[in-house]
């Protein structure tokens, strides 16, 4: 049962916020166009659920929080677990167990230099910075990263080092995978177009749900069908970010 003095309403700026040294040291999610606050939480939340949340919209300035999202230490006044603006929805999905599994997050270019990939992009400057192994989550944010995960995707097949020899499962959720490219990247490493072809399996979605069900139900068997070591799937948040879906149930489950 929650408490009334676990979630409450924050402060809209983050300069209206009560300067003090008294109560638990926490996360502030803002805006760092408008320092509209978003969110003050006891834990560490992936940014992804608060973007789904405000439906990628910053309240105060109305830029996509995936462009201007922020996050810096604060200090959560006592008894408080989390504090949410206004215009927050369901801030309850943002409530987390007062003891709950700690995630290692590293940014790639932290990561020993002596450390060996298990998978390479072939492009110098980019393999020198983002050490891939398995067992990775690994989140590639931008215009790029669709080309370099279609790129990933025929070097998967390639034997070690280079690659992993395996199959791979992409499920595409904002209808990017382009057949050209792929075709391109199997010609450029000499390799046989119709066993690589062969090799990725390809699932598009084209709502929230259905994204919602091939990564919690469908993904799993999967990857053991497959044997695949590889799965990649293609602008995750979008579909959940639509302002036409209302229940976020979903995507915080995924996130």
């Amino acid at each position: 049962m929650q408490t009334h003095s676990t979630i409450e309403t924050l402060q809209p700026k983050t300069w209206q916020l009560d300067a003090t040294s008294r109560g638990l040291e926490g996360y502030l999610y803002h805006c760092v166009l408008c320092d509209e606050a978003l969110v003050l939480s006891k834990h560490q939340i992936n940014p992804q659920k608060i973007q789904i949340l405000f439906n990628n919209i910053c309240p105060g300035c109305s830029f996509g929080l995936d462009k201007v999202l922020g996050c810096r230490p604060s200090i959560l006044p006592p008894g408080r677990r989390l504090l949410t603006n206004l215009k927050c929805p369901d801030a309850e999905m943002l409530l987390e167990p007062d003891d709950p599994l700690e995630h290692q997050t590293r940014r790639g270019g932290s990561l020993p230099r002596d450390l060996q990939p298990s998978i390479t992009t072939g492009i110098e400057a980019i393999d020198k910075i983002l050490i891939l192994k398995k067992g990775q989550l690994v989140f590639l944010q931008g215009e790029p990263s669709n080309a370099l995960s279609l790129l990933l995707c025929v070097r998967a097949t390639l034997p070690p080092p280079r690659g992993l020899n395996t199959d791979v499962v992409f499920i595409d959720a904002g209808n990017l995978f382009d057949t050209y490219t792929i075709a391109q990247h199997i010609t450029n490493l000499e390799l046989d177009d119709e066993r690589v072809h062969g090799r990725i399996h390809l699932s598009r979605a084209f709502t929230h749900h259905q994204v919602y069900n091939l990564i919690m139900d469908k993904l799993p068997s999967a990857l053991d069908e497959y044997e695949a070591r590889l799965a990649v799937v293609s602008d995750i948040t979008a579909l959940f970010c639509d302002p036409d879906v209302r229940d976020k149930k979903e995507s915080i489950d995924i996130f």
